[in-house]
C-alpha cells in the first residue's frame, strides 16, 4: 500500500500510456486481487487513447478478417463440412422448388408444405446425425490442440453456420440476443416444436435445430417425474407439503407441466431462481393459472439472482427453507469441475433429510453434441462422463446415495444425490 509503481497501459502489444501510479486500495477476490491506483505521473489523454484504440481495432479487424486460417483445418474435417453444406443446399433447392410450384390459391397449400417439410426431415435427419457422429470423431482428434480447434470453429462458422441460421433455433443460439447462450426462448423452441419461419427452408432448418435440442424436453420430463415421485413419497409419509427449488430455472416448463391437469395430494411450494428477469416472468405466468386452479395446494415464488450469486449457492439458499428437492439441470454445463463440486456441496447442505439433489450435464460420449453446439453455434459447454459426474459428489458424506441416468437421447447425464433420513 502507498507504494509508487511504474504503470503501462497496452492494447494488445501496443503501448498507449506510460506513467506512474500509487497503490491506494487492494481488494482480495476469489482467485485474484483488484488493485486501485491513483495516477501520480503522466497525463491520461482519454480522447487520444480512444482514437488510438479505434485505429488499432480497425487494423486488427482487417488483418484478422483477411487472414487465411484454414490451412490448420484437417482436410477430412473440411470434406465433412462440404458434405453437410451440400446436403443443406439440396434441401433448400428442393423446398424452394415445392413452394414455387404450389399455386398461391391452393386450398391446402400450408398443410402440403408442412407435410413435405416433415418428409424432408425424415430423410435429412438420419444423414445429419451420421454427419454429426463423424464430426465428433474429427473433433476428438483435435482435442489438445487449441490452434486447430480455433481454426476449425472459425471455418465451420464461415462455411456451415450460414446455411443453418435461416432457422430460428440456430439463429438465436448463434446470435445470443440476450447476451448469454441457451436463453429461455431457446429452451421454449425445444418444448413447443412449432414450425417457425417464413419459408419452407427456414421452417425446415428450425426443425433440424429443435431435433438437436430434443434432450431439453427429455431432461425436463425426467425432472417432472422426480418431482412426482417425491410428492408421492411425502403423501405416503403423511406430510402436508414439499419444498422444491430450481437453480437456473429458465422457463421452468416442468413446473407448469407437473401442476397441470390434476389435484396435488400435498401442497407443492416451488422456488424458481434465475439470472434473467424475463425468464422468471415467463415461468411465473406459465404456471400461475395452475396455481390459481389448485387453490392453495401449490405456490410458485421467483427469486432473481446474478450468476455470481449462483456460484455462492450456500449463501443464496441460506435465505430459504431446507428443500425436499433441489435441481440444477443446465447450470454445471458452464462451470469448471472445481466450481461444480463446490456447488453440489452447497446445495446438498440445504436439503432436508431424505431430500434429493438433481444435477444435469451435457454427456461426453461419441454421440456428444459438442460439434453441433460449440463449433456451429459458438456455444461453449462442459461435457462430462460418468466419472466426471460422480467426481462432483466426491466430498459428500459416504451415506449419501448417488445415482446416474443418461437420458434417452444420449446427450444429457443426470446425477441424483439423496441425503439419508
Amino acid at each position: 500500500m502507498e507504494s509508487e509503481i511504474p504503470l503501462t497501459l497496452k492494447l494488445g502489444s501496443n503501448e498507449i500510456f506510460q506513467g506512474k501510479g500509487q497503490i491506494r486500495r487492494i481488494e482480495s477476490q476469489e482467485e485474484q486481487q483488484k488493485v486501485a491506483l491513483e495516477l501520480t505521473g503522466g497525463y491520461l489523454d482519454i480522447q487520444k487513447i480512444i482514437a488510438h484504440h479505434d485505429e488499432i481495432s480497425l487494423q486488427n479487424r482487417i488483418t484478422n478478417g483477411l487472414r487465411d486460417k484454414s490451412d490448420l483445418v484437417p482436410s477430412s474435417y473440411k470434406e465433412l463440412i462440404s458434405d453437410a453444406v451440400y446436403m443443406l443446399k439440396s434441401a433448400r433447392e428442393t423446398l424452394d422448388g415445392v413452394e414455387q410450384n404450389l399455386p398461391a390459391d391452393e386450398p391446402r397449400r400450408s398443410e402440403r408444405i408442412q407435410e413435405i417439410i416433415f418428409e424432408c426431415e425424415k430423410v435429412i435427419l438420419k444423414r445429419w446425425r451420421d454427419l454429426s457422429q463423424k464430426a465428433m470423431v474429427e473433433v476428438k482428434k483435435m482435442h489438445g490442440d487449441a490452434d486447430v480447434i480455433k481454426a476449425a470453429k472459425h471455418y465451420t462458422e464461415k462455411v456451415l453456420t450460414p446455411e443453418l441460421t435461416p432457422g430460428a433455433s440456430w439463429k438465436r443460439s448463434y446470435e445470443k440476443p440476450l447476451g448469454y447462450p441457451g436463453d429461455f426462448e431457446v429452451m421454449n423452441y425445444a418444448y413447443n416444436l412449432a414450425l417457425l419461419g417464413d419459408t419452407a427452408y427456414e421452417k425446415f432448418c428450425h426443425r433440424l435445430g429443435t431435433s438437436t435440442g430434443e434432450f431439453i424436453s427429455t431432461r425436463m420430463t425426467l425432472v417432472k417425474q422426480k418431482i412426482a415421485a417425491i410428492m408421492s413419497a411425502a403423501f405416503e409419509n403423511q406430510r402436508s407439503e414439499i419444498n422444491v427449488a430450481s437453480l437456473g430455472c429458465g422457463p421452468a416448463q416442468e413446473v407448469a407441466n407437473f401442476l397441470k391437469g390434476h389435484v396435488q395430494p400435498v401442497t407443492a411450494n416451488f422456488t424458481l431462481i434465475d439470472q434473467d428477469q424475463d425468464a422468471l416472468s415467463y415461468a411465473y405466468q406459465n404456471s400461475y393459472p395452475e396455481v390459481i386452479r389448485l387453490d392453495g395446494k401449490a405456490s410458485v415464488n421467483c427469486l432473481h439472482a446474478t450468476f455470481l450469486e449462483f456460484l455462492a449457492a450456500g449463501n443464496l439458499f441460506s435465505k430459504l427453507e431446507a428443500q425436499d428437492m433441489i435441481y440444477a439441470v443446465g447450470l454445471v454445463d458452464y462451470l469448471t469441475d472445481r466450481r461444480a463440486k463446490r456447488l453440489v456441496n452447497d446445495l446438498y447442505r440445504n436439503l432436508k433429510p431424505g431430500g434429493t439433489l438433481m444435477i444435469g450435464s451435457m454427456y461426453d460420449s461419441d454421440r456428444s453434441l459438442e460439434w453441433q453446439v460449440e463449433f456451429i453455434t459458438d456455444w461453449q459447454l462442459e461435457y462430462r462422463d460418468e466419472d466426471g459426474m460422480l467426481a462432483m459428489a466426491a466430498d459428500l458424506p459416504d451415506d449419501a446415495t448417488r445415482d446416474l441416468t443418461v437420458d434417452s437421447t444420449g446427450h444429457c447425464i443426470i446425477l441424483e444425490v439423496t441425503k439419508p433420513l
